[in-house]
């Protein structure tokens, strides 16, 4: 399985960790799970390995493409079930700084595999 590396600040790797608390633990978790659906259990498991990457020191994380797929969509449900003000009160992050997080996570798996298929849309075409 090829691991997919993204440098992140310590800030930012910490806000990684956190969104799996509040999946699990927070006052908004039977939303947040709600959106997330059948991807609970793999988010589970996943939350584990971000907090002992996130307090290893290293710049970065290393993941497969889907686990990168897990923290996308927990990213997304926690911004979604939270909404921008508690999103901001409870992480830290505000909704763009949670944003561009998710959208570099997105470049650098869409550039690991050259358009990952993710949606079911087949590779990304070039726009002539």
């Amino acid at each position: 399985m090829a691991m997919i590396t993204i440098e992140f600040n310590q800030s930012e790797q910490d806000f990684l960790a956190f969104v799996f608390v509040e999946v699990f633990g927070g006052g908004s978790t039977q939303s947040i799970q709600n959106i997330l659906g059948d991807r609970v259990a793999a988010a589970r498991e996943l939350g584990q390995e971000v907090r002992l990457q996130s307090k290893s020191g290293l710049p970065s994380i290393d993941l497969s493409a889907d686990e990168w797929r897990v923290m996308y969509e927990a990213i997304n449900a926690v911004i979604y079930g939270l909404g921008p003000s508690e999103l901001a009160t409870c992480t830290g992050y505000d909704l763009d700084a949670a944003c561009s997080i998710n959208l570099r996570i997105c470049g650098a798996v869409w550039g690991a595999y050259g358009g990952a298929d993710w949606f079911g849309i087949g590779d990304v075409m070039p726009i002539e």
